[in-house]
């Protein structure tokens, strides 16, 4: 999600942060934009310059499932259209 409101921002803290010598860290959960597609392809080529890391809680069954969709009581097409959304503001 944004990093900052604004580039300018997003650019300020990078810096502050390379002046502190700290690692930042940015979660994404949309893995099939175009942005994620990018980051791929340079990865491809740029190894040991990103990693990916998936934190997905819900164990692939069907006791899972149950509290996956009561964490999205307002609805899986309302949640997932929310980011779809966001993606194109």
């Amino acid at each position: 999600k944004p990093g900052a409101p604004t580039v300018s921002e997003l650019e300020s803290m990078r810096d502050s942060a390379k002046a502190a010598g700290v690692t930042v860290l940015m979660g994404f959960n949309k893995n099939v934009s175009k942005f994620v597609t990018k980051t791929r392809n340079y990865a491809s080529t740029n190894p040991g310059t990103v990693t990916f890391v998936h934190n997905n809680a819900y164990e692939n069954n069907m006791e899972s499932l149950g509290e996956c969709f009561e964490r999205n009581s307002e609805g899986m097409l309302k949640n997932m259209a929310i980011h779809e959304l966001a993606l194109l503001v």
